[in-house]
């Protein structure tokens, strides 16, 4: 083995769990957040990146964020081939109303956050779904603490005008629905 095999074993070994955790919450599956760690393993072993970044952290955690938007966007695409081929729905769910309301609703959050630029993700990303400081992440990613501050807020505003008037009108519209039956 070489030592730079080595030295990213050591770094999973010590950093793995907190990627898992993270490719867990943006996938909201844990078979594919294993499946992305594997993926994550092998990229960064096959990149020459790792080896000149300052932060293996920073470059890890940037890497497995992108695996996890990448896989996203191709399940979108997968499910949008699936809705073309089936003319209407082929059964009722059973779930409560609710909870399938706020599935879509976190995905679609999720899609969102995806459309937004890499470093506003990453921003977002570190600071509400990993709850670092601003502190941490600016060291993380070079930038000033306030710098993260506006990243964060510019980033939820975005998601906010983007995101929050379509939940509203979309379960009001479930409601709607519902009420009619």
């Amino acid at each position: 083995m070489s030592s730079g095999n080595r030295e990213l074993l050591e770094f999973l070994d010590k950093s793995g769990a907190e990627l898992y955790t993270l490719l867990t919450r943006l996938t909201l599956r844990e078979d594919i957040a294993e499946e992305l760690m594997q993926e994550l393993f092998i990229k960064l072993s096959r990149s020459s990146g790792l080896k000149k970044a300052a932060n293996w952290d920073a470059y890890a955690r940037r890497a497995a964020i992108n695996l996890a938007f990448d896989w996203r966007r191709g399940r979108r695409r997968a499910a949008l081939r699936q809705l073309e081929r089936v003319p209407e729905p082929v059964s009722n769910d059973d779930s409560p109303l609710a909870k399938l309301i706020h599935s879509e609703q976190l995905a679609e959050t999720l899609d969102a956050i995806a459309r937004l630029k890499r470093a506003s993700r990453e921003a977002l990303i570190r600071r509400y779904i990993q709850q670092e400081s601003y502190e941490h992440i600016a060291e993380q990613m070079g930038r000033t603490s306030h710098q993260v501050r506006a990243m964060c807020s510019r980033a939820v505003n975005h998601l906010r005008r983007t995101v929050g008037p379509n939940h509203r009108h979309s379960m009001q519209q479930e409601i709607h629905n519902v009420k009619d039956r």
